[in-house]
């Protein structure tokens, strides 16, 4: 009976493994609040992938902030600013750290509607923009967040890992 113990468990641990192994890899790192205060010193560039057909895929969002000048907990960024709660970017013990976020998904994308002058037309309801499934999909939701927030100057919150030379964002609110 001790054989089959020892083989059966042997055997689970070896199907564990190749499970965390396909699984894991994939997993995305630990991502920490980024606290934003939107603006016109804010850049939004929004790109989709297109196939060699020129058929469109995922929609991908960037957008370029400064960096704040104190932890978001001791006071909200200024206009244009992103800084983590507990500390502001690039400080002493992190340096390099990318002053950019960005969001992708084969399933959001988003419109403007702007004017022959570049400004962005707008209504009662602030900038024009169509998210579309906005109102079907949390994940347009978000991306409707950041959008808004950066062109009316709202705080937003994104959740965010280093990855590269960019902010990947997880998740968009507290």
């Amino acid at each position: 009976m001790q054989k089959f113990t020892q083989k059966f468990t042997t055997t689970a641990a070896m199907f564990a493994l190749a499970a965390l192994a396909t699984t894991g890899a994939r997993a995305e790192p630990p991502s920490y609040p980024l606290l934003c205060h939107g603006g016109p010193a804010m850049r939004i560039m929004e790109n989709h992938d297109v196939n060699g057909a020129g058929i469109p895929g995922a929609t991908a969002m960037f957008v370029y902030f400064k960096q704040g000048s104190a932890p978001g907990s001791a006071h909200p960024p200024g206009a244009g600013e992103c800084t983590w709660m507990d500390r502001t970017l690039n400080d002493a013990g992190h340096p390099n750290e990318p002053l950019v976020f960005w969001i992708k998904s084969p399933n959001v994308q988003f419109a403007f509607q702007i004017m022959g002058s570049g400004q962005v037309v707008r209504d009662s309801t602030g900038p024009r923009l169509n998210v579309e499934g906005s109102t079907l999909s949390a994940e347009a939701r978000d991306w409707e967040t950041i959008v808004h927030g950066v062109m009316t100057g709202g705080i937003f919150t994104v959740n965010v890992y280093n990855s590269n030379g960019v902010m990947v964002v997880t998740h968009v609110g507290p």
